[in-house]
């Protein structure tokens, strides 16, 4: 009696480890977890043996599959952290457009931007917003400016009602803490 009770659970434990490697019943699709993405998918339209290797694969390639993973989502924080320091510092900053049809003047403390645009007959404009990362984006009452900006350079474009100008500046002498100043920039703007 006790032979057949071994010979039961030995066969148990065999149908037991082949159903878990085949991928389960033939009537109950197999599914993946995996623990990196937490994606879950059937073998049938993975084109997989349920288990991350591809059809046909060795036991062991399936086994060593879900291992290989991309780097946790923790090891990343700092490098977002890090992209979202800023990429400008207290500056100021004046060029023109283009086409030489503007003059643009910007000042940058903190995470506020201020500028100035004008061509010294239509076009006078200020406009106020904010840096994140190297990204500005400001706003005024009758138009937009969006830049990218570094601490040796601004390229952007500036519309001003009906029109827009791509531009660039660089960085100018200004006294420390006045940089958005709006009697600085208009200074710096019409130079």
């Amino acid at each position: 009696m006790l032979t057949l009770l071994a010979v039961l659970a030995v066969g148990l434990a065999v149908f037991g480890v082949n159903t878990v490697l085949a991928g389960g019943p033939a009537d109950e699709p197999a599914v993946t977890t995996t623990a990196q993405s937490g994606s879950t998918g059937s073998a049938a339209s993975a084109g997989s043996d349920g288990y991350g290797a591809p059809a046909g694969a060795p036991a062991q390639a399936a086994q060593a599959t879900p291992q290989a993973s991309a780097p946790a989502p923790q090891a990343q924080a700092p490098q977002q952290e890090q992209e979202a320091a800023p990429a400008v510092s207290d500056a100021a900053f004046a060029g023109r457009s283009a086409g030489n049809e503007v003059t643009v003047a910007m000042g940058v403390e903190g995470d506020k931007v201020v500028a100035y645009v004008c061509d010294g007959e239509q076009v006078e404009s200020w406009f106020e917003g904010t840096v994140n990362g190297g990204k500005l984006q400001l706003s005024g009452v009758d138009g937009d400016l969006t830049a990218d900006a570094t601490d040796r350079a601004v390229f952007g474009t500036v519309a001003v009602g009906d029109k827009s100008w791509p531009f660039s500046a660089q960085p100018e002498d200004a006294p420390a803490g006045v940089a958005t100043d709006r009697a600085v920039l208009k200074k710096l703007g019409t130079a």
